[in-house]
C-alpha cells in the first residue's frame, strides 16, 4: 500500500526535513483537527464546547494543540465568503490571531481547490472524499463513520476528515 507521501507527491517531503502540519476544520461550536508529520498522523480529534465563545473553551483547546505539537503551519479551509457562517468566521479570526501569537504560518485552502483535487480521484461527495483521505492516511480509517442517510445529521467525526483533506490537498500542491 502506498503511503501518503508516495501517492501525493514522490518528492514530499525530504526524509531529513521534518514538517509538522496542523489541519483544522472550523465549525461554530467545535473544530476537528489532524496533526501530520512527514506523512504520518500523529494525532487527530475534535474539540467541542457548549458555546461558540472561542476565547474560553475552544481557545484553550487550540492553544494546547499549538503548545504540544508546535506545528510548522496551520492549514484551514477558507471560511471567507458571502455565505460563510458569521460565528464560524469569528472562530476563524480568533484562531488566526492565536496562530500569529505562536508565530505559526496560516495556509488557507479554498473549497474549489479541494473539490478539484478530489474530482481527480473520483470523489465527489463528502463521504467519498473522507474515504479517499482514509485510504491515504490509514491511521484514520477506523474513525471514518458510516455513510449517513439523507435525513440524518452529519457525524461529528467527519470534521476530522475535513481537516485531513485540507492537509492532503496542501501536500499535493
Amino acid at each position: 500500500m502506498a503511503t501518503i507521501s508516495e501517492s501525493i507527491n514522490p518528492q514530499f517531503p525530504n526524509p531529513t526535513s521534518f514538517v509538522r502540519y496542523l489541519g483544522i476544520d472550523i465549525r461554530p461550536r467545535r473544530f476537528g483537527f489532524v496533526v501530520i508529520e512527514n506523512s504520518i498522523v500523529l494525532d487527530s480529534g475534535i474539540r467541542m464546547c457548549d458555546k461558540s465563545e472561542f476565547d474560553n473553551c475552544l481557545g484553550q483547546g487550540f492553544d494546547r494543540l499549538l503548545n504540544i505539537y508546535k506545528p510548522s503551519a496551520l492549514i484551514v479551509r477558507g471560511t471567507n465568503g458571502v455565505h460563510a457562517n458569521p460565528r464560524k468566521r469569528k472562530v476563524s479570526a480568533a484562531i488566526k490571531r492565536r496562530t500569529k501569537q505562536h508565530h505559526v504560518e496560516v495556509i488557507s485552502i479554498g473549497p474549489a481547490t479541494i473539490r478539484r483535487y478530489f474530482d481527480r480521484h473520483n470523489a465527489v461527495t463528502k463521504y467519498q472524499m473522507a474515504q479517499s483521505v482514509a485510504t491515504l492516511l490509514p491511521e484514520l480509517a477506523w474513525k471514518l463513520p458510516r455513510n449517513r442517510k439523507p435525513w440524518e445529521t452529519e457525524h461529528h467525526r467527519m470534521s476530522i476528515f475535513d481537516a485531513a483533506a485540507v492537509v492532503v490537498v496542501h501536500l499535493a500542491l
